[in-house]
């Protein structure tokens, strides 16, 4: 099956579904044409005679049948079946052609091409070609790639000769044939800055200003440090314009390109992406750097205008950086940060500038393109960019997001106040804010910037804390677009209660010539009142009087208690006490206590 024809028929099964494949581009440390063959598990030549798609455990696939003419490794059967992942990108072929594939065996027993691209050779014209547009980055040595033309008997002899363990020199490359000069740019349409989907259509974001929040999966490892700058610069970058990425978070995550949809926007280093035929990356040879680009997106009912233009809705992408490369220190800081801004690039829909937008042939071939070759989104990377915007990615992000209204990040505008409290009672603390929103809050304890001590319910900008020593508060205050604002500490200082507890003694019952005295000793402050109450339970009971002492008459057996309140407010209830009254009979009174 041809290219056109394939690529109808995945935009069929893909509408059925009612789903969008992924959309990406493959990152290249080209290596050396020996390593390749040395690490590949069959390297074959044939004819292919069709391709069709089909469902494995793998996600939706393209399975392309070859007749086997020779095996040079391995001992295939002669109808021989490959298969790539759904995605544009991934090596194509046309029924009819005959074909060099370096092969890399899967878990599952089946075949696909080595690194993509670069296992999948082309032989026509007593030449053996590879896709030339679709390989971008660098050679292993550090220069950038340009793609060279073989001559295809003596490299089918040198690939026999590797294979064979001789020792063999690799004569094969042949002068390239001129190419066209890329055009001068003009005015351009939105769509034509994207990559090529379902009817001819884009995909882009339809949320900004409001943030598309992204998640670090992991840390890359070795010389090349975390990986956190790299994404804070590659959104930098990008969020200049009329986007808004936001690293919102750092939660394990290995879920990466060509993985199951799961709703997180995730970056993720040391990926495993051998399912996609791709070995893990080798600092002294080389290989893919990583794939990125829009992993699910809606063609249906979701679909958007922008400009006039109708575009699919992305609704989530992924970056995978391959296994391997976080130990290598082949890779310079300006190529790691220059891949990642590439790559965040593709998942904002954005094709390369020098390329179509199927990223199958030169961009030059189509006349309504906008075409340079200076540029971070160009297919062969240029060394000494440092992640920076070129004009064609400006002119592409401005076309296809627009660059107003800017998303202002959020700033303190009034800070919050410290204050003074007496152990016991609360504190009010407020924070005012200004910035793109929504603007969500968070406060913690500790040091402005100190973030491990989260205060508990503290996500509005005023709150309530009743802290039991003296503490110190801030606030994060998180808007639309990054970076968050931190306000300066406010200290609540504790003070020791000023007001001493009331301290009872129990109360006494004293007889008198004429009924009884009620009296109590009260300590913890000054000018105390004293308020009698009729009752068993000190806090119930009828109010009889106040004073110390208090005179009763009681004619039957009663009890009472006191309430004692301070100079400063602070009161305590006694105990009670009983006066027992006897009948007159027995000649005498009998008090209790």
């Amino acid at each position: 099956m041809g290219t056109v024809p394939m690529l109808r028929l995945r935009v069929l099964l893909l509408l059925t579904f009612g789903l969008a494949p992924r959309i990406f581009a493959v990152m290249y440390i080209v290596p050396a044409d020996r390593f390749e063959i040395e690490r590949a598990s069959a390297i074959i030549v044939g004819r292919v005679l069709s391709s069709h798609v089909e469902a494995s455990r793998y996600g939706i696939e393209t399975v392309t049948d070859i007749a086997l003419e020779e095996a040079i490794r391995g001992t295939p059967d002669n109808r021989f079946r490959v298969h790539e992942p759904l995605v544009p990108g991934v090596p194509e072929f046309a029924d009819g052609e005959r074909v060099l594939l370096l092969l890399y065996q899967r878990d599952d027993g089946e075949y696909t091409v080595l690194d993509l691209q670069l296992g999948a050779f082309h032989l026509v014209n007593e030449l053996a070609l590879r896709n030339a547009s679709a390989i971008e980055g660098w050679d292993h040595d550090g220069r950038m790639h340009r793609e060279q033309q073989r001559s295809a008997e003596p490299f089918l002899a040198y690939v026999r000769g590797i294979v064979r363990g001789e020792a063999i020199a690799g004569n094969y490359f042949v002068a390239n044939r001129a190419t066209q000069p890329l055009r001068p740019t003009s005015s351009f349409t939105a769509t034509s800055y994207t990559l090529y989907y379902s009817g001819g259509r884009g995909t882009r974001w339809n949320v900004f200003p409001s943030a598309v929040n992204w998640n670090q999966g992991n840390s890359e490892t070795g010389v090349l440090g975390s990986g956190t700058p790299e994404i804070a610069a590659a959104f930098s970058a990008w969020n200049a314009g009329g986007t808004n990425y936001v690293l919102a978070s750092a939660k394990a995550n290995p879920n990466g390109f060509l993985d199951a949809f799961d709703g997180v926007n995730n970056i993720v280093f040391e990926k495993n992406l051998t399912s996609a035929g791709v070995p893990p990356f080798n600092c002294s040879s080389g290989g893919a750097l990583g794939m990125g680009g829009m992993t699910h997106a809606d063609f249906g009912s979701g679909v958007h205008v922008y400009q006039g233009e109708t575009f699919g809705t992305t609704l989530e992408a992924d970056v995978s950086m391959n296994q391997g490369l976080g130990a290598c220190t082949t890779v310079s800081s300006d190529q790691f940060k220059t891949v990642i801004v590439h790559e965040v690039g593709h998942t904002l829909g954005f094709r390369h500038s020098d390329q179509n937008r199927q990223l199958t042939a030169a961009c030059s071939t189509d006349s309504t393109l906008d075409c340079s070759s200076a540029a971070v989104m160009n297919h062969i990377l240029l060394s000494g960019l440092n992640g920076k915007l070129q004009q064609w990615d400006k002119t592409a992000l401005s076309s296809v997001y627009g660059s107003a209204p800017a998303c202002t990040p959020p700033s303190i505008t009034v800070q919050p106040a410290g204050t003074a409290i007496i152990s016991g009672n609360p504190a009010q603390l407020a924070v005012t804010a200004s910035g793109t929103g929504p603007l969500s809050y968070q406060w913690f304890t500790g040091s402005s910037g100190d973030s491990s001590a989260p205060v508990n319910g503290g996500i509005t900008a005023t709150i309530s804390v009743k802290p039991l020593f003296t503490t110190s508060y801030w606030v994060r205050v998180t808007g639309a677009c990054s970076p968050p604002a931190n306000s300066s500490a406010a200290v609540v200082v504790v003070n020791p209660l000023s007001c001493p507890f009331v301290v009872l003694d129990a109360p006494r019952a004293t007889e008198v010539s004429d009924g009884f005295q009620l009296s109590i000793n009260a300590s913890g402050g000054t000018s105390f009142t004293y308020r009698w109450f009729e009752g068993a339970t000190p806090g119930a009971g009828s109010e009889l009087g106040t004073g110390n002492p208090l005179h009763v008459q009681p004619s039957t057996t009663t009890s009472y208690w006191c309430r004692v309140t301070n100079h400063c407010g602070n009161t305590a209830n006694s105990s009670a006490v009983t006066i027992t009254i006897v009948p007159k009979s027995t000649r005498h009174r009998a008090v209790r206590h």
